[in-house]
């Protein structure tokens, strides 16, 4: 009996240490599940390769990820440097912004850089570890997150897609485009040529000088001793021309002569001779001219111009026609 006592008694101390030691180490779990969160710490820093090795004619995707607990203000990233590449070309960089909902009020957000780098050489290329800057901006304190450095493996080159079924379709429609045009082409210009649009008559001497007249003097005009010259000049450059009568020809007789055998009937050329002995008194003796004589000289000029076109286009008619 007073051996099994002192056993006892040797076993109860063991049981009590035990039983401390056991409490003891559930005290401090607890205690470390419900302190709160190092805010410091609470960004986090991860770098990603979508692939480890790449083929040489094709580029690889390099991803900064920053994320923390909190809305998109709650820190602020001061510098995100460029990384520094071995063996591997910058062809262009994206980021984006997402703000993920964890419920009970909280949310998580996250800064995405996304880099597309094109390798130079066949074998080993290198991506430089990161070191980023940040500010708090509750605390207002800056701190740095560092990444690892990563590598890639470069293979050789893909074969490039140069023929085969796909290059046969790309010929193909070439050839249907083609043929299409060519075919509207041809049937334009026939449809063109069977019309055979007739081409606009063109306006006879007699026709422009008549047009000239009507726009340059005014039969209405105040200033008429200044109409009378310029009409004056106006007509006798069209007998220069059509009919071969200089323009400065002062002789009455002659220029009347010519228009004779130019086949003018006789009653035009009377007023002709009448206009012309009142256009020389108007400019050589300073003669007044009152509205009705230079409505009267503007009639006859208009007059004669018109009989003109009118004898043109029976002409050309009957050119057409034969």
């Amino acid at each position: 009996m007073h051996r099994r006592m002192n056993l006892v008694l040797r076993i109860i101390p063991v049981l009590l240490f035990l039983m401390n030691l056991m409490f003891g180490q559930e005290d401090s779990t607890s205690n470390s599940s419900n302190s709160p969160v190092n805010e410091s710490s609470a960004i986090a820093l991860k770098t990603h390769l979508l692939q480890q090795q790449t083929p040489l004619n094709r580029s690889i995707e390099f991803e900064v990820a920053l994320t923390w607990i909190g809305d998109m203000s709650r820190y602020q990233i001061v510098q995100i440097p460029q990384p520094t590449l071995t063996n591997l070309l910058l062809e262009g960089s994206g980021s984006s912004n997402r703000l993920e909902d964890l419920g009970n009020g909280q949310f998580r957000s996250s800064k995405i850089i996304t880099y597309q780098l094109k390798p130079l050489e066949i074998g080993m290329a290198y991506i430089d570890g990161l070191e980023i800057n940040y500010r708090d901006t509750k605390s207002n304190e800056m701190d740095v997150l560092f990444s690892q450095r990563l590598e890639v493996k470069v293979l050789d080159p893909l074969p490039e897609d140069t023929g085969g079924f796909k290059s046969m379709i790309y010929i193909v429609l070439l050839v249907i485009f083609f043929g299409a045009v060519f075919f509207f082409l041809i049937k334009f210009l026939k449809k063109r040529q069977a019309m055979k649009i007739p081409e606009e008559p063109v306006a006879s001497l007699a026709e422009q000088y008549l047009n000239q007249l009507t726009s340059d003097v005014d039969p209405k005009g105040t200033n008429l001793p200044e109409m009378t010259v310029r009409m004056s000049k106006i007509f006798r450059e069209y007998l220069s021309k059509e009919f071969d009568i200089p323009a400065t020809e002062s002789n009455h007789a002659k220029t009347i002569e010519r228009l004779r055998e130019s086949s003018v009937e006789e009653m035009q050329l009377n007023k002709l001779e009448e206009l012309f002995s009142k256009l020389d008194m108007v400019k050589f003796a300073g003669g007044a001219v009152d509205p009705p004589e230079f409505s009267n000289m503007y009639g006859i000029i208009e007059s004669f111009l018109i009989e003109q076109k009118k004898l043109s286009e029976t002409e050309n008619a009957q050119m057409k026609e034969a």
